[in-house]
């Protein structure tokens, strides 16, 4: 996989939210001479008690459907200065199954698509096609929400939580790579969670005392991984007390930065229900765009 992509590919459903991604998308294809491919999914509908006629039937309403998708997706592909776009249409029972398998065929090393961040019963119903790309691509992915504050212009400002993991390591080195490449500068995050016990169990939280030289150590250990992984990116340290993804969230303003790098560990199915993944949870309310880097 390339540090910087080489090959872009931008999922659209021609929502609000996938054109605010596909502006981004577009933006860094410049930034980084990339190819751009842009995907539209058509979502098929198996239903083997269908009667054959009707079936007909809708096969041709769906080609009448295909066509005007087709032209709005050509469309979409025309008048990009700087970049050449070419333009996919794929068939799928789901979703985030082909964009991640058209990824892969096409070479593709950065997916970037929208995100609607839905929460509560919504998601529990509906689920999200984002999360399960992040969960499932082998290759970076940046999602971006509708009401997202985007700008590359002067210096961007790139947050990175790391917990000091392989995989968190793996993503300040490719937060490293972009930086490098747009000219941005780094904040690293580390998050201290405090252990909080059932008040059945009549256990003491940690003392203030305690806090604060876990707080001191996990700056000092900070300052030495910047110094290790960062070279000469200009960098800021800072480490929070707190729930992870609503600490990182706080810190996520799109006032203080342009994009959030951060690693996914790729749950397996039971361990994604029982655990959840601080990521997606980021993902969801990120108000900024966020990169998410795969676990090896």
């Amino acid at each position: 996989m390339s540090a910087v992509p080489n090959t872009i590919l931008s999922a659209t459903d021609f929502s609000e939210t996938a054109d605010r991604a596909g502006e981004l998308a577009r933006d860094l294809a410049r930034i980084f001479e990339a190819q751009f491919h842009l995907l539209h999914v058509i979502v098929v509908f198996e239903d083997p008690h269908l009667e054959e006629r009707h079936r007909q039937q809708l096969d041709e309403l769906v080609a009448t459907g295909d066509d005007a998708r087709r032209r709005e997706l050509e469309n979409g592909a025309e008048d990009q200065p700087g970049i050449e776009i070419t333009p996919h249409m794929a068939r799928g029972l789901a979703p985030a199954e082909v964009i991640v398998e058209t990824a892969s065929n096409l070479g593709s090393d950065l997916i970037v698509m929208g995100t609607h961040g839905r929460r509560g019963l919504s998601h529990l119903l509906l689920g999200s096609v984002a999360e399960r790309v992040v969960r499932t691509s082998s290759v970076p992915v940046l999602t971006v929400r509708a009401d997202a504050d985007i700008d590359l212009e002067g210096v961007p400002r790139i947050l990175v939580p790391h917990d000091f993991s392989d995989a968190s390591v793996d993503a300040v080195r490719q937060a490293t790579t972009w930086a490098t490449a747009l000219g941005a500068e780094i904040t690293l995050l580390h998050v201290v969670e405090p252990v909080v016990y059932p008040e059945f169990y009549s256990v003491d939280v940690l003392s203030d005392d305690l806090m604060m030289r876990l707080v001191a150590r996990s700056e000092k250990a900070l300052r030495t991984a910047a110094d290790e992984l960062l070279g000469n990116v200009e960098a800021t340290i800072k480490v929070e007390v707190g729930r992870a993804a609503d600490s990182i969230l706080n810190q996520a303003d799109p006032e203080h930065f342009d994009l959030v790098v951060m690693a996914t560990r790729g749950l397996s199915a039971l361990e994604h229900v029982l655990l959840g993944s601080v990521a997606e949870s980021v993902l969801r309310r990120c108000r900024v765009p966020m990169l998410a880097i795969p676990g090896s």
